[in-house]
């Protein structure tokens, strides 16, 4: 657990100086006094959840790791020297704007975490005490599906708001099949997950029920919308409930997940005969632009490859072995991408799946069917 701590500090880390433009000469006494004088506080929604969310997981697991209360403290106050140093190194990079109000707003992601961790608590039952990995890390990945499906995680009781997020789904419902082939695999993994974590309370209908609430509460979330993909990929994964118990479930989503990836990869499939430029730095396409959808667009990866990879060790594989296996299925996807039209190539998602095994591997569960 605590070398999950260090990671998601480090991950922090690389994300707050990237793209790592550091200059000697970009800052000096008057800038370092400045950041604590003049503290600018006001930031545009996108950067707002990002960085609040930025430091979320690091809260999460500081209160599931920490056994004691000023152990805990300890961790966080760590934590929010990690954000205030981070700001002060960003006096040195050109392409950043340092500014307090963001240390401000990653204390609270941390203390975001913290109340996470306390209201996931009860549903940990063998977590008690003991802190086990083995409930943590598919409770965690569980989580993650959670978040990605309420993004921005800003409710609201506006109708208005309901009617714009059912527009797509009664007004204008587009059919993607591979989004909505690889929602349902999301969702049957979510299924499967929960076979571990929620012991006593797992069966078929409340797992349904469940699933159909976090997708209508949707319409209750600021800008979130239910799509016709969301409606049919949750309305599949259901159908499969009964099924997930038979001894060939388990095979067969893998299976189903591994070829997800590769069609939610390469579609369009509409080749371009001029293959693009491919970015060997991991995370540069997450690293630019709106913060909070990379963010989550990270999130949802790190579910579905978290997941893939736990899945197949559930199944006899080794983690490492398993994440090295993902890693080379996206390596190839990503390699595709240079003549995909409207694809960035990168090494981002092989990258991430081996920082995956990596943490799945101390905390790996007991083989479960």
């Amino acid at each position: 657990m605590g070398a999950l701590l260090v990671l998601i500090a480090v991950l922090i880390a690389y994300g707050s100086v990237y793209p790592f433009d550091f200059s000697p000469h970009a800052a000096g006494l008057e800038e370092f006094i400045a950041l604590f004088t003049s503290p600018e506080l006001a930031m545009g929604r996108g950067d707002l959840v990002g960085n609040l969310l930025l430091f979320a997981p690091y809260g999460f697991i500081a209160a599931l790791h920490a056994r004691t209360k000023p152990a805990l403290m300890r961790l966080l106050w760590l934590g929010a020297a990690l954000a205030l140093v981070l700001q002060i190194v960003q006096l040195w990079l050109p392409s950043r704007v340092p500014v307090l109000g963001d240390v401000v707003i990653n204390i609270a992601g941390m203390a975001l975490g913290v109340a996470a961790a306390r209201l996931a608590a009860p549903l940990l039952p063998s977590t008690a005490g003991s802190k086990s990995p083995s409930t943590l890390f598919p409770a965690s990945l569980m989580l993650c599906w959670f978040t990605y499906q309420w993004f921005p995680l800003v409710p609201t009781i506006d109708l208005q708001n309901v009617i714009n997020a059912l527009k797509p789904l009664l007004l204008s419902p587009q059919l993607d099949i591979a989004r909505t082939l690889h929602t349902a695999v999301a969702w049957a993994a979510f299924f499967k997950l929960s076979e571990h974590v929620l012991v006593k309370h797992g069966t078929a209908p409340t797992l349904a029920a469940a699933a159909l609430a976090i997708v209508a509460a949707k319409a209750m979330i600021v800008g979130a919308s239910i799509s016709l993909n969301n409606v049919l990929g949750l309305g599949l994964a259901i159908a499969m409930l009964p099924w997930r118990s038979k001894p060939t479930a388990l095979p067969a989503l893998i299976v189903a997940m591994l070829l997800s990836l590769f069609v939610s990869g390469l579609s369009p499939f509409s080749m371009q005969s001029t293959p693009q430029a491919f970015h060997w730095i991991p995370f540069t396409g997450m690293l630019e632009g709106d913060m909070g959808n990379n963010l989550m667009s990270l999130v949802e990866k790190v579910y579905f490859y978290g997941a893939l990879i736990l899945l197949m060790a559930w199944h006899g594989a080794r983690p490492m072995p398993a994440a090295f296996a993902v890693a080379i299925c996206l390596a190839i996807i990503e390699a595709a991408q240079i003549f995909i039209v409207g694809r960035t190539a990168e090494s981002t998602d092989p990258a991430l799946a081996l920082i995956l095994g990596f943490v799945i591997r101390p905390g790996m569960p007991s083989r479960k069917q």
